[in-house]
């Protein structure tokens, strides 16, 4: 059962792995404008710019797209069934809510040194006034 989810997941993925690229207009003209003019016009020391014919594409999570994630999370959830993911499902939902108090936590601390760092300013301050005196 788990080599036949395995050998899904791979063919899923990698027919997702490569999409192909779609050309736009504007590289096809200078393309076919480059291609009909004879060689020897051409003076060698003159070089055509080269142009992209494909468009820049962007992957999510460590070079993976969507579809792959979904194969992996489906394949995921055949293999580890309904009681490990309702203990998971519970455990991800304790990390999140301990994830919310992080940045509260992080307010309270810097608080707490700017009050610290005001109080050492005002002893500060005040040594050197009664050194003044």
């Amino acid at each position: 059962m788990k080599c036949t989810l395995f050998t899904i997941l791979a063919t899923l993925s990698s027919a997702f792995a490569f999409a192909p690229a779609s050309i736009n207009n504007r590289a096809l003209n200078i393309n076919s404008l480059q291609q009909a003019a004879p060689v020897a016009e051409k003076p060698v020391a003159i070089q055509n710019q080269r142009y992209s014919m494909a468009q820049v594409q962007t992957m999510s999570l460590f070079g993976l797209g969507g579809p792959e994630l979904a194969v992996i999370l489906i394949a995921g959830a055949f293999l580890l069934g309904p009681q490990k993911l309702a203990e998971l499902g519970k455990d991800a939902g304790k990390i999140a809510g301990e994830l919310k108090e992080v940045p509260k936590e992080f307010q309270k601390g810097l608080e707490e040194g700017e009050a610290a760092a005001m109080e050492t300013k005002k002893e500060i301050a005040a040594s050197v006034e009664k050194k003044e005196e």
